[in-house]
């Protein structure tokens, strides 16, 4: 039997991560300099990692971490693509089995529909980030024009796929400002930092 365990919510951690790894860093290094909570800066490394914005290595008993500022390669897309869409589908089938993300007094959240908007808005984070660093990299000539805009092009589409299904979710213009409101309040611009 496998036992799903509630994802953390890391994206808060990224932008710290990405600007202390410049060079090779220690996780417990990383974790003392980002100050907060070592499992969730843990994920969020792991996280960065699998959407190819940190490179990994081993040293003896110890994982180092260094941002990774070249160009993702075909391969190393798809393959964030593929994690970015598994994550997608299990949010989009907790979505499907919630009756409804609002409270019976029409006016506010449930708590799981808090925590499934916090999930769904972390993955559009991910992918925002993503989408900031590839439009960085096509403006300094790393990436070809027309690769970076097909990447961004695909990011854009893998967002809007989720916004879709939870915007779709209900029908009532009250539940539809709420969740707009919701997305309008967490979210915040995404820069690229060096």
């Amino acid at each position: 039997m496998v036992l799903l365990t509630k994802p953390i919510l890391t994206t808060k951690y990224d932008d710290r991560i990405l600007e202390l790894t410049s060079n090779w860093r220690h996780t417990n290094d990383i974790v003392r300099k980002v100050g907060g909570d070592k499992s969730a800066i843990s994920q969020a490394l792991k996280r960065l990692v699998e959407i190819d914005h940190l490179q990994v290595k081993p040293n003896s008993n110890k994982i180092l971490y260094k941002r990774k500022d070249t160009a993702q390669s075909e391969y190393d897309f798809l393959s964030m693509m593929n994690t970015l869409e598994a994550n997608q589908k299990i949010e989009l089938n907790r979505l499907k089995q919630l009756p409804t993300l609002m409270m019976d007094d029409g006016k506010r959240l449930r708590a799981k529909g808090i925590d499934l908007m916090d999930h769904i808005l972390e993955e559009v984070k991910r992918a925002e980030l993503v989408k900031v660093r590839l439009d960085y990299q096509k403006k300094l000539s790393l990436i070809p024009h027309n690769i970076a805009n097909e990447r961004i092009e695909i990011l854009g589409k893998y967002i809007e796929k989720i916004m879709s299904a939870v915007m779709s979710k209900h029908k009532e213009t009250h539940t539809i400002k709420t969740i707009q409101e919701y997305f309008q309040n967490h979210t915040t611009k995404l820069e690229f930092k060096i």
